[in-house]
């Protein structure tokens, strides 16, 4: 990804033109920091670069026919609604490059700029003794809405729930009232620790967390487009805040019909637009908090329910025949046995939206070999000044 690429329009690359230019990074801990990897490199060859590397996987993952990429991108700064810094002592901040080792940080520019400054100003407030950390805090997240109205906070003890301070919930109040006092943007905040489930291993029990305390509401209000959704604090939602608009009209697109699938259908970002196009729509998640905010955002449509299961499970018990499936899978994918399952129910067209190329690569794979054609492709440059891809395809099965 050091070099400017010539890229045809049948998406063959023809030659290696140049080396690309190194520019200065904005970010002082650029290098060190392992969140992004292409500040040095301008905006529009980070563009090229990662058309280059889409197309570079999907060939060596034998497609060779790939529709010509349809690129969408915006500000390329501040755009992150959602950062999560570690804690160590007084300090705040991010893992070094290429290890877990802790980097103290005094910026982030791809950060929304209320987050970062709340963030900071918690630490100096910390170091002046006018704040307590709730103890065994090891990490916080900070999350807020596209226009910076609100900010959700969520605290994470290094520890089980049976072990936490009884003297954390009365923390967390403090903390979040002398936050709020200067940012009145903080509307709610909470303290999680891990599931206390020794039949599993103790990565497994840290990733199941369990939140212990609350202080405000528990939810955000977020806008997309005509949409407004209520974000339960630790659900999952897009992290881009100028391009959730963009990625919705790309994923919705005029389409319309009986019945769609939403798979991994998260809190509804696109399950509430499609249900305004389809007579019946099946949303499907299986994490918490995520489902409980989809089941309430779908109450209104009464023709349209919510699957609280696995999609694999689903698929495999499913006897319908959608218009449309739409899928949204985390980095590793849709499992082979469940792709296989959505050949059998023959949807007459998919989009599958993607955050890894090589998943994503292997899976168009299977879907090409089961009789549907690649007919859109679109990257959408949701991570600026990282490596990290997101891309929306479009697959239509031939009729006979």
């Amino acid at each position: 990804m050091r070099y400017a690429a010539q890229i045809a329009p049948e998406q063959t690359l023809l030659s290696i033109t140049e080396a690309m230019p190194r520019i200065s990074a904005r970010c002082r801990h650029f290098g060190q920091c392992g969140g992004c990897q292409l500040q040095d490199i301008a905006y529009e060859d980070q563009l090229i670069a990662k058309q280059t590397m889409l197309l570079d996987v999907l060939h060596a993952a034998g497609i060779s026919t790939v529709p010509a990429i349809e690129v969408h991108n915006a500000e390329p700064w501040s755009y992150r609604n959602r950062i999560r810094l570690r804690i160590h002592g007084g300090n705040i901040g991010y893992s070094r490059r290429g290890s877990n080792d802790f980097l103290p940080i005094d910026e982030c520019p791809i950060a929304s700029p209320l987050l970062i400054r709340m963030a900071l100003r918690m630490r100096d407030l910390i170091r002046e003794g006018k704040l307590p950390w709730p103890e065994g805090v090891m990490a916080m997240e900070l999350f807020t809405d596209s226009e910076e109205h609100g900010v959700q906070l969520s605290m994470h003890a290094d520890t089980t729930v049976t072990e936490v301070s009884r003297n954390a919930p009365a923390q967390l109040r403090i903390l979040c009232e002398t936050v709020r006092d200067e940012f009145p943007q903080l509307i709610g905040g909470g303290l999680s620790a891990a599931a206390p489930d020794k039949t599993r291993s103790k990565r497994v029990q840290a990733t199941q967390r369990i939140e212990i305390a609350r202080w405000g509401e528990s939810q955000l209000t977020y806008h997309v487009a005509d949409n407004t959704y209520r974000i339960t604090r630790n659900a999952f939602f897009q992290v881009n805040r100028f391009l959730t608009s963009e990625m919705v009209k790309v994923v919705v697109d005029h389409r319309s019909g009986h019945l769609v699938l939403d798979l991994f259908a998260g809190a509804g970002l696109f399950s509430v637009p499609l249900a305004m196009c389809f007579e019946q729509e099946i949303a499907v998640e299986i994490g918490e908090p995520a489902v409980s905010d989809l089941v309430s955002h779908l109450t209104t449509y009464p023709q349209h329910r919510v699957a609280h299961t696995t999609v694999q499970d689903f698929l495999t018990r499913a006897a319908v025949t959608p218009d449309l499936v739409v899928m949204d899978p985390p980095r590793a994918g849709v499992s082979l046995p469940a792709l296989r399952s959505l050949l059998k129910i023959q949807p007459r067209e998919i989009v599958y939206v993607s955050c890894d190329a090589g998943t994503f690569a292997r899976d168009a794979k299977t879907l090409l070999e089961g009789g549907y054609t690649f007919a859109e492709f679109h990257l959408l440059d949701l991570f600026p000044q990282t490596f990290h891809t997101e891309t929306i395809a479009i697959f239509r099965r031939e009729t006979v």
